[in-house]
């Protein structure tokens, strides 16, 4: 966001309306636990407001643990682990800068408890995640890189997908969506790669990766996220795999395993047409 001047505009809008900020910098991707409680150090004898996150899914999941952390005396992965409810948290804002994650509009929030060895990677939902707006500009997205740009079209279908594969429950509508956002995905998601800076392409990923994670593709259905389940292992003890990346290696080797399933046979024929 310094590179591409977006640093630069935030801060001068937040100067000239004589908004007071702290600034908390440092997140990597697979954001960890240890960052959260560093944050949260800085933070908390101070009268906040709001948390402004800029960035891509690792700087939002870990703003949306510090929004809880901000009112929790104990261990922020306790919301996690489920040790602790979350009821309070601080509003989240969102500026966004890669289509990828979905966490703009998403209940989930992930983590790697890098505390522990081996580091644990794992996520919790909760209506209290969702940010409060999130703005959207595709512009944001044309200093993303190829290996970056493709990594997220890997996150976006890898949400939709595993959620049209549900194997427990059907739900004719949700399944049209899904396949709609996977043709979209697939055909800007080409043009992206080849011309970083079309900006319809990089609409049309950046609306997808909010609506393959907002809830709409799973209506009517309890799903459950395998293979990003295995991922989260993954990237949890090895921190240089992207997530997308890890989720490519994934997908197909979960195919192979249910090619036994029925129903998910039936599934990948409809993906094959």
């Amino acid at each position: 966001i310094k590179k591409n001047g977006l640093y630069d505009k935030v801060v001068n809008s937040l100067h000239e309306n004589n908004i007071q900020f702290i600034e908390l910098n440092g997140v990597t991707a697979n954001p960890k636990l240890s960052l959260v409680k560093e944050f949260k150090n800085k933070i908390k004898n101070q009268q906040i407001d709001m948390i402004l996150a800029v960035g891509g899914g690792s700087v939002i999941d870990a703003s949306k643990l510090l929004s809880h952390a901000y009112f929790y005396e104990g261990n922020a992965f306790d919301f996690i682990t489920r040790k602790a409810k979350p009821e309070r948290c601080l509003p989240l804002g969102v500026i966004l800068t890669i289509s990828a994650a979905g966490s703009e509009l998403s209940s989930s929030c992930v983590i790697t408890n890098d505390e522990i060895t081996p580091f644990r990677k794992l996520g919790f939902n909760s209506d209290t995640n969702r940010p409060l707006f999130a703005i959207m500009n595709p512009e944001n997205t044309f200093s993303v890189n190829k290996y970056q740009t493709a990594c997220g079209i890997v996150d976006i279908m890898m949400h939709t997908l595993e959620r049209f594969m549900n194997n427990e429950d059907e739900s004719e509508l949700a399944d049209e969506f899904a396949l709609g956002l996977l043709k979209t995905v697939m055909k800007y998601g080409r043009i992206a790669m080849e011309n970083p800076r079309n900006c319809e392409a990089r609409a049309e990923l950046m609306l997808a990766s909010s609506y393959s994670h907002n809830g709409l593709t799973s209506l009517g259905k309890r799903p459950f996220m395998r293979v990003h389940g295995m991922e989260h292992i993954l990237s949890g003890v090895y921190d240089q795999v992207a997530h997308g990346a890890g989720l490519s290696i994934l997908w197909p080797a979960w195919c192979y395993f249910e090619l036994d399933n029925e129903n998910a046979k039936r599934k990948l024929t409809i993906l094959a047409k």
